[in-house]
């Protein structure tokens, strides 16, 4: 494919085994590596579209941006694989992005690496979770923030970037697939599944609380995360057939169960659940 005459190149060179030629350069954010096999292009659709890589594209978006590209381009980007997939939101939030940081304490088997209390990363095969200071990270490369974010001071980023197989884990591959409702939901949906799957603290929820009640709420909600996740239906329908409880004392209970998980309000972590979660709910609306 012959894309050259519209990218603004950088580098050319030939392959030293095949003779084969290629070319390195970009177009419009996007850096495109092209030769006589292949072309392979790597940016942000945020970028593309807003200038910026604070505020989300929407679905439609991502399709407009695809479009503009196989447009620039003139080839059909739709058809085109994608290798990596990465699902992001930046949060605007009451606490800085430290203190959120410091509330999320592991996600299974995955390492726990963190930088500077500013970075923290869940390290997973084909899959990385990154939470990060985003008001902070354009800091350090020199970006100002857009006037929509300008008076917003704790800007956290929650990033879920596939790395591995994207047809293995979401179902597509191609980047007219990535932006079909039914594909779109699959991502959001996978990207507040895994920062719900995170292990939160509760040394937090503990300090707030001013009764034993309110204590005991926020350790057990806090130890929930480290059962599976149908643990409690489990247990519930085995000591009702058990003839522990009747159906009444099994409804009493539930919800003793769900006062104590929803009653964690007052942690600042609650904040960031109930944001991700509106977000993941707004996302798949459209």
């Amino acid at each position: 494919m012959q894309v050259e005459r519209y990218i603004e190149p950088e580098k050319t060179g030939k392959y030293a085994t095949s003779g084969e030629p290629f070319i390195v350069g970009h177009i419009g954010c996007y850096r495109v590596y092209s030769d006589p096999a292949q072309v392979r292009l790597s940016g942000s659709v945020a970028n593309l579209l807003h200038g910026e890589n604070i505020s989300d594209p929407t679905r439609k978006e991502v399709a407009e941006g695809v479009q503009w590209l196989s447009d620039a381009l003139h080839i059909d980007i739709g058809r085109g694989d994608v290798c990596r997939c990465d699902v992001a939101h930046t949060f605007d939030l009451p606490a800085t992005p430290a203190q959120y940081i410091g509330q999320l304490v592991s996600r299974g088997d995955a390492p726990r690496i963190e930088y500077e209390k500013n970075t923290l990363y869940f390290a997973q095969s084909g899959r990385w979770l990154c939470f990060y200071d985003k008001r902070l990270e354009m800091a350090t490369r020199g970006k100002i923030i857009p006037l929509p974010w300008a008076d917003c001071q704790n800007l956290l980023r929650y990033e879920m970037r596939i790395v591995g197989s994207v047809r293995a884990q979401v179902g597509a591959v191609t980047a007219s697939e990535i932006t079909k409702p039914k594909t779109w939901a699959r991502l959001v949906n996978l990207w507040a599944q895994e920062y719900q799957a995170i292990r939160k603290a509760s040394a937090e929820r503990v300090r707030a609380s001013s009764t034993p009640k309110m204590a005991f709420d926020a350790i057990f909600a806090d130890l929930l995360h480290n059962v599976p996740a149908d643990y409690l239906a489990n247990t519930l329908k085995m000591i009702t057939k058990e003839g522990v409880l009747n159906k009444s004392e099994r409804y009493r209970l539930k919800q003793m169960i769900k006062q104590a998980i929803s009653g964690c309000n007052y942690s600042i972590i609650s904040k960031l659940d109930a944001a991700v979660e509106q977000v993941r709910a707004e996302a798949v609306s459209v």
